[in-house]
């Protein structure tokens, strides 16, 4: 017997069946369809939707594809929320990665584990793992955002397998004791090395030390103070320097300057005056202390060139600025500082990550303790 139908569509004919799924700001009901081959599928169609709006999702959930949804949750939610260059960094992978790609043009509720799965194996075929990490980063929030919307019942990702994280490159290892000492002779050689000095005693990020000025310096106190990071990005096909606020809040902060590097940073101020004055460019609580040749934003690439020569004349394993952070840190350890009052100056979001370092030392030394024990098979 042929399944009873009720309406034809495109000479097709199906059962529909109609259910009140909310009401407009006016009060009046808000009407849908449902259509199946036959009244019992129709039915079950309805019964279901009904069921997720019972249970919190909203109304048109099943109409919302990915590629719109992420679109909206992107300007409207991420957007207003980060910092500009967070945005910019987020934008590119946006743009580069996910805009566009093959999970767009379905609907969100059909997307499914095995579908961001075979989208992360395609990006692999093509970008690093770190990159493939990075898309991921933003899948996680964007689908996090859908569930707390009541979009989705549950994330698609908890079933998804991430390649390998790339191991950490030992150029991000603290500096040897001896060549924390060859970096300071730098400076006595060539003055345009102390800024990395700088960042081993006062654990500035790279960008945070580029944009500091006259005026974020407390001579009175003797401190620094931190609020702001600077980085070249491209926008609007421009590649320029972007100023942005710290990082997060706990990157706002004070920093004390040890009274020898205090000496050796006002010697440098005074080396910056005449750079300025031989450029024609009046020096002010806003001038750059750590500038260009042309009085300028420092380009990340051109302190990397600077850090890779020198470390190649002085014989200090290859290093980033990174590094000289993270000596600051291992130097703090050394020295018993507080685990808290280092995560402080460190200006770390969460004590964890300053945690890790201070583990790290620890480890060193109880290394070293037991090595005393082998005077006992001598």
């Amino acid at each position: 017997m042929p399944a009873k139908t009720n309406t034809q569509i495109n000479a097709h004919a199906y059962y529909r069946v109609t259910a009140t799924i909310g009401h407009d700001p006016d009060g009046l009901p808000i009407r849908k369809q449902f259509y199946g081959s036959s009244k019992k599928e129709a039915e079950a169609k309805r019964d279901e939707y009904m069921n997720n709006i019972k249970n919190g999702l909203a109304v048109g959930f099943d109409k919302l594809t990915f590629g719109a949804a992420f679109d909206a949750w992107f300007e409207d939610v991420l957007r207003p929320s980060v910092s500009l260059t967070s945005y910019i960094r987020y934008e590119n992978d946006y743009r580069l990665r996910i805009r566009g790609c093959a999970l767009s043009s379905m609907r969100l509720i059909d997307i499914r584990a095995a579908h961001v799965q075979s989208f992360y194996n395609g990006l692999l075929e093509r970008y690093s793992v770190t990159t493939v990490r990075n898309a991921h980063k933003l899948m996680t929030n964007f689908f996090l955002y859908c569930v707390k919307a009541d979009i989705l019942m549950k994330s698609p990702l908890g079933a998804v397998e991430l390649p390998r994280a790339p191991r950490q490159s030992d150029t991000n290892a603290a500096l040897r004791d001896e060549d924390v000492a060859k970096l300071r002779q730098a400076v006595n050689d060539n003055p345009d090395s102390f800024i990395f000095v700088f960042a081993v005693f006062t654990g500035l990020r790279e960008g945070e030390a580029l944009a500091l000025t006259f005026k974020d310096i407390d001579w009175e106190n003797n401190v620094i103070r931190v609020n702001k990071t600077v980085k070249y990005l491209t926008v609007d096909g421009r590649y320029k320097p972007v100023l942005s606020d710290a990082k997060t809040r706990d990157s706002v902060r004070a920093v004390p300057i040890l009274d020898a590097v205090s000496g050796l940073l006002r010697t440098h101020i005074q080396r910056e005056k005449e750079k300025y004055f031989r450029l024609g460019i009046r020096f002010t609580p806003d001038s750059l202390v750590f500038s260009s040749s042309t009085g300028v934003y420092r380009e990340s690439s051109n302190l990397r060139r600077a850090l890779s020569r020198l470390c190649k004349r002085y014989d200090i394993p290859e290093t980033t600025f990174h590094s000289l952070r993270h000596t600051f840190c291992t130097i703090l350890a050394k020295q018993n500082v507080p685990l808290k009052t280092a995560s402080e100056l460190m200006g770390h979001s969460n004590i964890a990550i300053t945690a890790k370092i201070y583990t790290h030392v620890d480890d060193d030394e109880k290394r070293r303790a037991i090595e005393k024990l082998a005077v006992y098979f001598q």
